[in-house]
């Protein structure tokens, strides 16, 4: 299937887009982006991510107003050209063009990047059984470092757990903070039940304030289940009820093994199956997707 990048507003296939090498975004990663997808053919929580994208453009000092294009109205343009079944897409804006150097004097205009491609699709049997996940030796970020509340576009941290996951076999890393506790994966937040309470790490933690993240506390808390977003240790996941992973491309899916080891019984536990219904309904909700509500366990 096709996949589409559009640069500023000029549109095509991946092997004609083209960027400064001096943009500030290849440099030094001096960019922010947000990562957004369909169901049914309709973006899902676009307002949310496009605020956010504005909020961490805003953090860094990218003038996003100055951008040369309308990012809502080229998102729409570039879905409509890829004629994707269901697209995800990665919205980038960097502070454009200038001089080598950290001075930012004389960048600019900002560059505004757009990719569609086919949306990575979850095996139903990743959803009914889950993954396996690994606490990696790669630490989180020190928010002081780098606030996680920045959706930047420098990835090295989790790019080096996911490696560190990769040669341990599993599917997603999760990441202790500076003081050892948990804090997320390297492209998903962390949820784990214990005593029949939904628990995830605080944002204070060091966490990036995802987005499903938001949505699945939310859900939650009106489907009548116990939240609380408390420090978490790695032993509180190894020896959890239930854990799973939310994300915009990953949705909820459930984690059975952390370190080679079973969360319980190694499987899908009830919270977990209630939250992935509320998820399913607020799909459907939003974008009418037109299938069952169960259709995300299928």
């Amino acid at each position: 299937m096709p996949a589409r990048i559009n640069v500023n507003g000029a549109l095509g296939p991946p092997e004609s887009a083209a960027i400064s090498p001096l943009d500030r975004g290849f440099l030094f990663g001096d960019s922010v982006y947000e990562t957004l997808r369909t169901y049914g053919g309709r973006l899902f929580l676009q307002r949310e991510h496009l605020d956010r994208l504005r909020r961490s453009a805003e953090q860094l000092g990218i003038p996003y107003d100055n951008a040369p294009v309308d990012v809502e109205r080229e998102i729409g343009r570039t879905i409509a050209e890829a004629a994707l079944p269901e697209a995800a897409l990665r919205v980038l804006v960097s502070r454009g063009p200038g001089p080598i150097g950290y001075d930012p004097e004389g960048c600019g205009p900002p560059s505004v990047v757009i990719y569609a491609r086919p949306c990575p699709e979850i095996p139903g049997a990743w959803v009914r059984e889950g993954v396996d996940v690994a606490i990696v030796r790669v630490t989180r970020n020190a928010r002081s470092a780098l606030d996680p509340a920045i959706k930047s576009s420098n990835l090295l941290n989790n790019f080096l757990a996911w490696r560190e996951a990769r040669r341990l076999g599993a599917y997603e890393p999760i990441l202790l903070n500076e003081r050892e506790h948990l804090a997320e994966g390297a492209s998903s937040n962390l949820f784990l039940v214990r005593s029949n309470r939904l628990l995830t790490p605080p944002l204070e933690e060091g966490l990036l304030e995802g987005i499903t993240r938001g949505l699945v506390l939310d859900l939650a808390r009106r489907g009548g289940i116990e939240t609380s977003e408390e420090a978490l240790r790695a032993d509180d996941l190894r020896g959890a009820d239930e854990a799973f992973l939310t994300s915009t491309l990953k949705g909820v899916l459930p984690v059975r093994r952390c370190d080679g080891w079973p969360i319980q019984h190694g499987r899908p536990g009830p919270i977990t199956l209630r939250i992935l219904d509320l998820f399913e309904e607020r799909i459907q909700a939003e974008t009418k997707a037109g299938s069952a509500p169960d259709s995300i366990r299928k």
